[in-house]
């Protein structure tokens, strides 16, 4: 069966031809078609740059020539803070398409720094946060509050089963900005992950 799936990404720059946008792996892989929403509704084709599974990060390229100049006007790349400068108990905001229900903004404290987490076979170091993130804020931004990205909502720990599917917990993980900046250099530039120390 083919069904629609939405998450979040975040714009980081364009070159010539391309908007350029970052997203979780977990988002785009399987999908046939991609499509990317701005703030004002407007909705553009995307295509994959390159995918990182080991990270879960990969980077999407909208052409610029779809993209209206009054979206244009509306939007601009995020400017990537430095997560290893964050600390225990700093607030952070989460956006995201929470559910496919739109944008929305969540707010919370960093709760732990460096946490290694294992989702699907690979382990990842992370930062844990209490800001909710729920199924749809997969690939978008982790704020600090001068307004930086310092993470990429990723994942969320949750009790539940296969007869309890309600079971967020509280607590989300979110791909530290500076690897996050390593990786989505790597496959602009390469379209692929080769030298990157992972963590």
């Amino acid at each position: 069966y083919e069904v629609p799936s939405s998450g979040s990404g975040i714009i980081v720059g364009q070159n010539d031809t391309e908007l350029l946008v970052v997203t979780n792996n977990h988002v785009i892989e399987g999908a046939t078609t991609l499509a990317v929403t701005f703030i004002d509704e407007s909705s553009v084709e995307a295509a994959v740059k390159g995918t990182d599974s080991a990270s879960d990060l990969a980077v999407i390229a909208v052409p610029l020539e779809n993209i209206s100049a009054d979206t244009k006007s509306q939007i601009k790349a995020a400017t990537l803070g430095d997560s290893d400068s964050l600390k225990m108990g700093q607030g952070v905001i989460a956006i995201g398409n929470a559910l496919g229900l739109g944008q929305s903004v969540t707010v919370g404290h960093v709760s732990a720094l460096n946490r290694e987490v294992t989702v699907d076979g690979v382990t990842k170091t992370v930062i844990q946060t209490d800001a909710a993130i729920n199924p749809g804020n997969s690939g978008g931004p982790t704020f600090n509050a001068a307004g930086q990205v310092i993470g990429i909502n990723s994942s969320i720990a949750s009790t539940a089963t296969s007869s309890d599917s309600a079971g967020s917990i509280g607590i989300g993980f979110a791909i530290p900005s500076n690897l996050v900046k390593r990786v989505a250099d790597e496959i602009i530039k390469d379209g692929k992950v080769k030298h990157v120390a992972l963590g």
